[in-house]
């Protein structure tokens, strides 16, 4: 007579309360030795705060927690890594003064050898291995602040992938968001890998593709508002029924009509053999108002370099860049934001808010519109303002004094995006992949929003994060590889452009 094993990971009715905010309630779950579960829910459902019980960083007010059949009570991401549980975070966690080797070794290291010292020989043979483990060429004595942002999402995961099956059960991996700096080609790759881990690990694998969860995942969890609503085995749902179950209502998804070839109108923007040595050159472009333009290329292409520029955030070495047919000089970001310009950048955290004010204080930081007296600054219009925002964009929590840093990524993006819309005289609205790490129902409200600024006759330029969202938003589809261009298609005219036509011209 067998005894079948326990789960690899059992929830009981595990609740997170922070003051009066239940971020995760009752929540329940099994997940077996090999599976790989998807869980997905709109930005602020609570999947990151379960995330951070599993990995330690917190511990639940009430439930309890299993892994292979033992309660477990974590004190600290070391406490969790060491009963089986590796984690690659969404915000990545690398030291980037060390080595990669020493980061993928870092759990093993944090408690010293004798004396503290290292065999480095192993360090850097086990990093390999790892990295092998995953498809990925890197010397593991690089200093992880040379490596490029993907090269170093792939070190989270290789540390994450590398934990030892000796743990005395099977280990867990959570994926958070994996793919969402990645290129087809490294999907691809990461892809196969948790196929791989299916062999020694469970997976938890978190993303807002939902054609990704239904092709990776054997079954999908949905959280909405804090709560398990849905479990489902993946063969047996859809994506509008895993739409439904997060946001509470049907896909609005509405696809632009691309507008008609403006051969007679002035450029809001137009570059002209524009290079920057080691990043892009001779490159030329124009933006119409009223009209979307789609940069796509992958890694390295220049098209985020390329867009810093057209924002004045970095210097170019030649060509030039006009403004409604007129040359300018000595451009700046102060130049292009008293000229109607508005820039959503790739790190919103980094470059696109202050997470320690709060979101009234973000949403009037550049244009204060109505909130402003002369030069004073109203609190009170300014509140009554961002509030406006916080309905229109539907902002959760619906609370505008506290920190931005609090909110969910999605949350947080239709801040930013709100203090650029709170102009009247936006011209030119540059957007470097600005459905990064949104659920569909985010991405919906973002893409309302940026199809209304088109309408109001903002020339729109955007990095999208996938070729499936150039082809439903862009009117021209400008790719990049390797600094230049090397395909235009005018959607106005083009018939019958497919993915794999700008693959091809990408890659």
């Amino acid at each position: 007579m067998t005894t079948e094993a326990p789960p690899v990971l059992r929830l009981t009715d595990v609740t997170c309360t922070f003051g009066h905010v239940s971020a995760v309630k009752k929540v329940s779950l099994e997940i077996k030795r090999g599976e790989v579960v998807g869980l997905i829910g709109e930005n602020g459902a609570g999947k990151s705060t379960l995330i951070k019980l599993l990995s330690g960083i917190i511990t639940p007010t009430e439930g309890r927690i299993e892994i292979n059949g033992a309660p477990c009570s974590f004190r600290g991401p070391k406490d969790a890594f060491k009963a089986g549980v590796g984690v690659v975070h969404q915000e990545q966690s690398l030291f980037t003064n060390l080595t990669v080797a020493e980061n993928i070794d870092q759990h093993r290291t944090a408690g010293g050898g004798m004396l503290g010292l290292q065999r480095w020989s192993r360090v850097n043979s086990d990093a390999s291995a790892a990295l092998d483990k995953i498809g990925v060429k890197l010397d593991p004595k690089t200093r992880v602040s040379d490596l490029s942002f993907v090269d170093r999402q792939m070190v989270e995961i290789a540390r994450a992938v590398c934990i030892d099956p000796s743990v005395g059960g099977t280990p867990l991996i959570v994926l958070d968001e994996p793919t969402a700096v990645l290129e087809p080609k490294e999907t691809a790759v990461l892809e196969r890998e948790i196929r791989n881990l299916r062999e020694f690990a469970s997976v938890i694998f978190v993303s807002h593709r939902l054609d990704e969860v239904l092709r990776i995942c054997d079954r999908v969890v949905v959280m909405r508002s804090g709560r398990l609503i849905l479990d489902k085995s993946a063969p047996d749902v859809t994506k509008d029924e895993l739409f439904h179950a997060m946001a509470g209502r049907a896909s609005q998804a509405a696809h632009r009509r691309s507008a008609q070839s403006p051969d007679r109108a002035t450029p809001a923007i137009e570059v002209r053999a524009l290079t920057r040595a080691g990043y892009y050159r001779d490159v030329s472009l124009a933006a119409y108002p009223g009209h979307i333009v789609a940069l796509v290329g992958t890694n390295g292409s220049g098209c985020g370099e390329l867009m810093r520029a057209m924002f004045g955030a970095e210097k170019y070495d030649s060509g030039s860049i006009e403004l409604d047919g007129e040359r300018v000089s000595r451009w700046s970001i102060a130049r292009a934001v008293d000229a109607g310009f508005a820039y959503v950048p790739a790190e919103r955290k980094v470059e696109g808010m202050i997470g320690g004010f709060s979101a009234a204080r973000n949403i009037a930081i550049v244009h204060p519109g109505d909130a402003a007296i002369g030069p004073i600054l109203s609190p009170s219009r300014r509140d009554r303002m961002a509030q406006s925002w916080f309905d229109r964009l539907d902002v959760h929590p619906n609370d505008i004094s506290r920190p931005l840093s609090d909110f969910s990524g999605g949350n947080q993006q239709k801040v930013v995006l709100a203090k650029w819309l709170n102009s009247d005289e936006m011209k030119v609205f540059l957007l470097d992949h600005p459905l990064r790490g949104l659920d569909p129902g985010a991405g919906e409200t973002v893409n309302a929003q940026i199809r209304q600024a088109c309408e109001n006759g903002a020339a729109v330029v955007l990095i999208p994060d996938t070729i499936e969202e150039a082809l439903e938003t862009a009117d021209e589809i400008v790719v990049m590889r390797d600094g230049e261009i090397t395909a235009r298609y005018d959607m106005s005219v083009a018939v019958g452009i497919t993915v794999e036509d700008i693959l091809e011209a990408m890659i």
